[in-house]
């Protein structure tokens, strides 16, 4: 079964909203001058730590359990990251295109024909404010974690490049 959610980030702004229906469901909040980011998605409420100087990794902590590390992020060369969750699933995030306006999430399997597509990203609009649509296929463990992530991971990316400008 798949579910349709949409995504917004004004300009300036260090905030994401995560609309279904026309209803917030969620969001993310980065504070000025800190790495860290903390979202929400539905009852779960998550942080993202982010550790380290030139190669970042990133322990997400589920705040409504005493900030128990729920999994990790693993940033590899050329814009890719990989989400290692507790209970041993694997997701890789990858981008469609350099602009960064597809991209997924993809659940490991044991083979790569095993593989499996669980939540697309489509920016839909980008002028003084971002604008997208995710697509989820419902009938995954931790569902909101991984739509999550997908969201920090390309932020993450954005802030970076916009770094190095």
């Amino acid at each position: 079964m798949t579910a349709k959610l949409n995504w917004t980030k004004e300009a300036f702004s260090r905030e994401v909203v995560i609309t279904s229906n026309g209803q917030t469901v969620g969001g993310m909040h980065r504070n000025l001058l800190e790495r860290d980011v903390e979202a929400s998605l539905n009852k779960t409420h998550i942080k993202f730590d982010v550790m380290g100087f030139l190669l970042h990794s990133v322990n997400i902590h589920d705040l409504g359990a005493n900030n128990q590390i729920i999994g990790t992020i693993t940033f590899r060369f050329g814009k890719r990251a990989e989400l290692q969750l507790a209970n041993g699933d694997r997701y890789t995030w990858k981008r469609h295109n350099i602009l960064m306006r597809d991209w997924d999430m993809i659940r490991e399997g044991a083979t790569d024909a095993a593989d499996r597509e669980v939540v697309n990203y489509h920016l839909t609009r980008q002028f003084l404010s971002d604008h997208g649509d995710i697509s989820v296929d419902t009938g995954v463990p931790q569902l909101d974690v991984v739509i999550l992530t997908g969201l920090f991971v390309r932020n993450y990316f954005q802030r970076r490049r916009r770094a190095a400008a």
